[in-house]
């Protein structure tokens, strides 16, 4: 591929011919020049065209690569019905080379991919293409197109062995309704009901304690009454219940992925920084069950009860065994994908009281990332106004919780992730579910490892 260099080079020998050109009195060196000036033309458009056609070759190597990758993975398996079934596989793998490559600039674009299973278990998908890069400016020297291939191989093992830890915040913050719409429902019952009445009224943000009038918290208003109104947390358990669902389906009768569930949030009445629901299991059936205890944390009219980074993930961390090759079941994968607003309740004196808040610190996650590969799904605070009304300011809680720190809270949430490729945001409840789907697929995907 022809550098930048080079075509400066050969841009300036050609200018500098027509320098020489207008200075020269001889007829031979006119003569000369006007033949050689067509090929100086034509060269340097050669070299623009090789770059742009190794530019675009490049990024169909790409695309052939993560064709291979998809071929082997245990989503394209679960898809397809098991790894037995090549055709399908091979149909899977060239269905999405064709997808990424279907707006590239080329023509004559033919591309044969292979998926075989090995005697040890070991798949293996090979992709090989051909293609024809137009020329823009190479035809002045008779060159109409340039002809570019390439190929990508992969493997992957069927049965990998992965552990996943889910860690929920549960800290009173996750009790902020799923959706705008769901905030507008909570705000209008709240309203309704009287519950904040001691304070700002219609408080759906920083008053989740019970009432001192009615004896109930905005989570019963939600929950008890109809229509039911989803709170994050809410929309954090059906996520769950998703991919529990996928990993029953992937894994079948190998059970080959194990799932753990994790609230953590500091409680104010046993002391506990995290508290395991189920410890990594494979029976998807009880996973199910014990997913609906995940719920919100006890909480103090005093504002303790929330969230300590520190502690929780310091605390499950050593708990956490060191990563294995998935190879067996002794050995597994470690994943810990952790769910949360990023907002950590810290002690202190601030805004006339006791509870303070900070942004998360990114640096807890370094001792998990040593054992596991971490994934996060942020989920993002849905901005609250005074009465609902975004043409009246913010709500006053949210003033002086979360907003001098919300700058500050996706990108220390995004240094938690191993990559960029385990970090997702989530603004209400169908996109935590997407989230974890998406951290759930690339964890199945990394099984799978390109060979050349």
């Amino acid at each position: 591929m022809p550098s930048n260099t080079l075509i400066f080079r050969m841009f300036s020998a050609f200018f500098g011919k027509l320098v020489k050109f207008r200075s020269a009195q001889s007829a031979n060196v006119a003569i000369m020049f006007a033949l050689l000036a067509p090929l100086l033309v034509g060269a340097t458009g050669f070299a623009i065209d090789y770059a742009r056609a190794a530019f675009i070759e490049q990024q169909m190597t790409a695309s052939a690569q993560a064709a291979v990758l998809s071929a082997v993975s245990q989503s394209a398996a679960k898809a397809m019905g098991g790894y037995s079934n090549t055709v399908g596989l091979k149909n899977y793998g060239l269905g999405i080379f064709n997808l990424n490559t279907s707006k590239s600039p080329v023509v004559g674009l033919s591309a044969t991919i292979d998926v075989s299973k090995a005697s040890d278990g070991t798949v293996q998908s090979s992709l090989t293409y051909h293609a024809n890069v137009s020329t823009i400016f190479s035809g002045i020297i008779g060159f109409k197109s340039i002809n570019i291939s390439g190929y990508a191989n992969a493997s992957a093992r069927p049965n990998t062995y992965m552990n996943i830890y889910i860690l929920v915040d549960v800290s009173q913050s996750m009790g902020i309704a799923a959706t705008q719409s769901d905030m507008q429902l909570l705000y209008d019952r709240v309203i309704q009901f009287k519950n904040a009445s001691n304070r700002e009224p219609g408080c759906v943000f920083g008053c989740h304690v019970k009432s001192p009038i009615q004896n109930y918290t905005n989570e019963d208003l939600a929950h008890s009454y109809s229509p039911y109104i989803s709170l994050r947390i809410d929309a954090a358990k059906t996520a769950i219940k998703g991919i529990i669902g996928d990993a029953a389906s992937i894994s079948g009768s190998q059970g080959n992925i194990k799932i753990g569930l994790y609230e953590i949030n500091q409680d104010p009445n046993t002391g506990n920084s995290y508290n395991q629901i189920t410890g990594p299991s494979s029976d998807y059936t009880d996973l199910l069950k014990q997913a609906d205890n995940i719920d919100l944390g006890d909480n103090q009219p005093k504002g303790i009860g929330d969230t300590d980074f520190n502690a929780e993930l310091t605390s499950f961390g050593k708990t956490l065994s060191g990563n294995g090759a998935g190879t067996s079941p002794d050995s597994p994968l470690n994943y810990v994908f952790i769910i949360t607003d990023g907002l950590s309740d810290i002690y202190g004196s601030c805004f006339g009281g006791t509870h303070c808040t900070g942004p998360f610190d990114p640096t807890l996650c370094d001792p998990l990332k040593s054992k596991a590969t971490v994934g996060v799904i942020y989920t993002t605070y849905i901005p609250i106004y005074n009465g609902n009304d975004p043409n009246s300011g913010f709500e006053a809680n949210y003033t002086k919780l979360v907003l001098p720190y919300v700058a500050q809270i996706a990108p220390n949430l995004k240094k938690c992730a191993s990559s960029s490729s385990f970090y997702f945001e989530a603004i209400d409840g169908p996109a935590i579910d997407v989230g974890i789907k998406a951290l759930f697929k690339t964890s199945l995907q990394q099984n799978a490892i390109l060979t050349r």
